[in-house]
């Protein structure tokens, strides 16, 4: 079996918590591809090629990420490309997709022995469209989609549309749309609800809102979100944490279900709640 590792460097825990894995790939008689620019911390170590690029992921079977959520969420994007699935090792706090903490590393022989599960997580296509109802922009997110302000500290009028009709609007700082994965990261804080990613769907959650109404809401895994906001100042969209986008004057942000999904490896018997009152109450 052949994984494509991608450790996050900057995790404290990441440079062990990568050689474990490394021995064990090597133990298990397994190759484990890495990108050449991590050559100089881990050296030839087992059965380690150094490659080019994130083409590897094409070849390999797996992708193994290291590192916390966030790791998590970029390695999985880059693997969805490539249609593969990826093993989330813990080498942060709370990582709630995390499929093995970084003590376990010895649980990868269960994944060579194909004792796992494979989870799929919803996906989110988000697009900017103009004024002149053009595509200027088109991306995809596993966890949120972020409409906020930048520039001038002054609160945005948001309005939002569902499936053609108007639903709410906010005076806020921004809104956040979410998927159930993404429950559990910034919507969580800005006061969402958690949703059991088994159940398919839309959430909307305002940012510190100054409307009577700033409840989140969830809708339903085919709805289409569409928002748009009052130009009173920048504002700008971020999908899964990477760098902002100016949203143009006029323009509005859309968002759906996408058809692609994210394959998450599960080797525990640990159910969603297991996870969740572990990391909560932890």
């Amino acid at each position: 079996m052949k994984f494509y590792i991608i450790p996050n460097m900057t995790r404290t825990n990441a440079p062990d918590v990568t050689k474990r894995l490394l021995e064990e790939i090597a133990a298990l008689n397994c190759t484990a591809y890495m990108d050449s620019s991590l050559e100089e911390h881990f050296g030839a170590c087992g059965n380690l090629v150094y490659v080019n690029g994130d083409n590897a992921c094409d070849d390999a079977d797996m992708v193994i990420s290291v590192g916390g959520d966030g790791s998590f969420i970029n390695a999985a994007k880059k693997a969805t490309v490539y249609n593969k699935p990826v093993v989330c090792v813990n080498a942060g706090k709370l990582a709630y997709l995390a499929c093995m903490e970084g003590d376990e590393t010895h649980l990868l022989s269960r994944v060579v022995n194909g004792e796992y599960i494979t989870e799929k997580r919803m996906m989110l296509q988000v697009s900017v469209v103009d004024k002149n109802q053009a595509t200027i922009y088109e991306t995809s997110c596993i966890n949120d989609a972020v409409v906020s302000r930048s520039g001038a500290i002054r609160i945005m009028k948001l309005s939002v549309n569902c499936n053609g009709a108007p639903l709410l609007q906010y005076m806020a700082d921004g809104a956040i749309v979410s998927t159930p994965t993404g429950s559990t990261a910034y919507s969580l804080s800005a006061g969402g609800p958690i949703v059991d990613p088994c159940v398919e769907s839309i959430l909307l959650t305002p940012v510190c809102s100054h409307s009577v109404f700033s409840r989140s809401v969830v809708l339903g895994g085919e709805s289409e979100v569409s928002i748009c906001h009052d130009n009173s100042g920048e504002a700008i969209l971020s999908c899964d944490g990477q760098d902002p986008i100016l949203i143009p004057e006029g323009a509005c942000v859309n968002v759906k279900r996408s058809h692609c999904y994210a394959s998450f490896i599960r080797i525990k018997d640990d159910t969603f709640i297991d996870v969740l009152n572990k990391k909560i109450s932890g």
